[in-house]
């Protein structure tokens, strides 16, 4: 699709957009990007984002219902997984991005806090 094709645009944006909103959220970002990489535990993923056990779970929660990630349960242990190819291509770009803004020595925009 061109960045110009406005109705395959029209005929997609609303999935896109869910997409985007199930990744908007920087702990969630993070953990689906550790997923692209293979499988996750909740503990490694609690390690990595710092949230707790049951954060991290409410997380897993909504991008299961959303159908981004899968998980497989081996003995005590949920190993979660990133399943939507659409998500993987937007991480994918997203690093790419990055590694262009830091190669051309550009800073990116600092995350403005809300009050």
């Amino acid at each position: 699709m061109k960045p110009t094709d406005l109705s395959e645009l029209k005929a997609n944006a609303a999935s896109m957009a869910q997409r985007l909103k199930v990744m908007s959220h920087p702990e969630r970002l993070l953990m689906l990007c550790r997923m692209d990489e293979g499988e996750a535990s909740v503990t490694e993923l609690v390690a990595l984002t710092g949230l707790s056990q049951s954060g991290v779970s409410q997380h897993l929660a909504l991008l299961r219902a959303e159908n981004v990630v899968s998980v497989r349960v081996d003995a005590n242990t949920r190993w979660y997984s990133l399943r939507d190819p659409i998500v993987s291509g937007v991480i994918h770009t997203l690093c790419h991005l990055c590694e262009v803004t830091q190669a051309e020595g550009a800073c990116p925009l600092p995350v403005q806090k809300q009050a």
